[in-house]
């Protein structure tokens, strides 16, 4: 559990007879031109996205927002006319529809969303939930592999504003689910969906290649101890069991030898950010690699996010699908993130309830 402030409250399982403020904690993302430097300033201000010396951190925040804000500008311009992505609005409606699935299931609950780098704030939106009734919270956060740098200080953050916005108020903190059966199952039926299409377009598996992708982190981060690679692994085994059996079950096993990267998994990264070592590799090199080995037709299945945003409509649907087709490829095709799909929403809903309340709820 991260070490904050509000580590005085109790992070026991909550009474299922009181009303339940549901938190869907996130990075976010900014609303318009104008909020592109401040979210950037945030961003890089935050010594867990860039580890520099702590009192370095607003300086370091300060000069890379200002430097990259106009190049940023640009790049959100062309994911929609307003530079708005769909993160926040789809965000909104998950935390809306889980919260809905639990109070389906007899437990009061009520839906927000508190970001860590731009509007809402924690500070508004526990306000409001209090003000429509909360007794009580569930921290989640919207990236399903534990990162200190992503889940660690977002959920930090979150918890830090408790004693001034929901003072007194039990707190309960799911901190990681890489392997939600909902979460498997969205990924690995884009995934199979993909191959069994280029299947039946009768197409050469050795031809045909499947490349999974999350977002990068500091390789410093990982020698540490993070978990984040490790989970991250654990999610794409999963979903390449998944994957495996559906083209069984379909009659196209020949598949599973054949195709590129569904016997062994190939997990690629997206997103570096500085001149530090990240993760590796990158998954443009990869894809340009395997289209010079005889690869014309690739599937790419994200497996960190949530929601679309600018790293999926722009960095893989836009700039990794020009690298691809210019490298050779001449079938690109992307897994969507869980957006609302109501498998992986109710796989969610029913994890809470499992998780976040006293053994009594199951006795209503």
């Amino acid at each position: 559990m991260p070490k904050t402030k509000q580590a005085c409250y109790p992070f026991e399982r909550l009474d299922p007879g009181k009303c339940t403020g549901l938190v869907l904690c996130g990075m976010g993302g900014p609303d318009g031109s104008e909020a592109v430097q401040p979210f950037l300033r945030n961003l890089f201000s935050d010594p867990a996205i860039l580890p520099v010396p702590r009192f370095l951190s607003p300086l370091v925040g300060s000069l890379m927002s200002r430097r990259r804000a106009p190049l940023a500008r640009k790049r959100y311009l062309k994911v929609s006319p307003d530079g708005v992505t769909p993160q926040l609005a789809t965000t909104l409606a998950q935390a809306e529809s889980v919260a809905l699935m639990l109070s389906e299931k007899g437990t009061a609950c009520i839906g927000g969303v508190a970001m860590r780098y731009w509007d809402p704030f924690p500070h508004e939106t526990l306000r409001d939930l209090v003000k429509r009734g909360a007794e009580q919270f569930i921290l989640v956060p919207t990236y399903p592999q534990y990162s200190s740098a992503t889940t660690g200080s977002t959920l930090k953050f979150v918890l830090d504003a408790i004693p001034d916005a929901a003072v007194g108020k039990p707190v309960y903190v799911i901190q990681e689910w890489p392997l939600l059966p909902g979460l498997l199952d969205v990924f690995s039926r884009a995934a199979a969906e993909a191959l069994k299409n280029f299947a039946g377009q009768g197409l050469d598996p050795a031809a045909c290649a499947l490349v999974y992708v999350a977002h990068s982190l500091p390789q410093k981060m990982v020698d540490k101890g993070d978990p984040y690679l490790e989970q991250t692994l654990s999610t794409v085994q999963a979903v390449q069991e998944k994957v495996q059996t559906a083209l069984v079950a379909s009659g196209h096993e020949q598949w599973v030898q054949g195709a590129v990267g569904t016997k062994e998994s190939i997990l690629t990264f997206q997103s570096r950010v500085g001149p530090i070592k990240w993760l590796g590799p990158e998954v443009a090199g990869t894809v340009r690699k395997l289209a010079a080995e005889g690869c014309r037709h690739l599937h790419v299945q994200p497996v960190s996010f949530t929601c679309e945003h600018v790293e999926t409509l722009l960095e893989l649907d836009i700039e990794l699908k020009e690298d691809a087709l210019g490298a050779g490829i001449q079938t690109f095709s992307r897994g969507k993130a869980l957006n609302l799909d109501s498998s992986w929403l109710k796989s969610l809903s029913e994890e809470l309830h499992r998780r976040s309340f006293k053994p009594e709820v199951f006795a209503r």
